[in-house]
C-alpha cells in the first residue's frame, strides 16, 4: 500500500474543496509523525495513517443524503464510502 498514492486518491475525491483537503493532509501529516516518534510499528502506523488520510470519507454523502455532516451520519454513511471508494481505486495494487 502506497499512502502517497491514497493521498492522490483523496485529493482527486475531494477535488474543488480545499479546506477538506488541506484537512486531511494536516491530519495525515500529525498521525504520521506521531506514529513516528512513538515507535508504532510499521504495520501499526500504516493502518493510523490510512485512517488519518481517509476519516472524512463519508462527509460528502451525509451532506447530500442529511443535509448536514454531523459525525453520526458520517459513521453511518462513511464506512460503505469507503468501501466503493476502495473497490474502484484497487488499492491493492503497487
Amino acid at each position: 500500500m502506497d499512502n502517497n498514492r491514497l493521498l492522490m486518491k483523496m485529493i482527486e475525491f475531494d477535488a474543488g474543496s480545499p479546506q477538506r483537503i488541506q484537512h486531511f493532509l494536516k491530519v495525515h501529516a500529525f498521525a504520521k509523525l506521531i506514529g513516528e516518534m512513538e515507535r508504532i510499528p510499521e504495520e501499526t502506523r500504516q493502518i493510523l495513517e490510512i485512517a488519518a488520510i481517509t476519516h472524512d470519507i463519508g462527509i460528502r454523502i451525509s451532506e447530500k443524503k442529511y443535509g448536514d455532516a454531523s459525525g453520526r451520519h458520517q459513521e453511518q454513511e462513511g464506512p460503505a464510502a469507503a468501501e466503493a471508494c476502495w473497490a474502484h481505486w484497487d488499492m491493492r495494487k503497487g
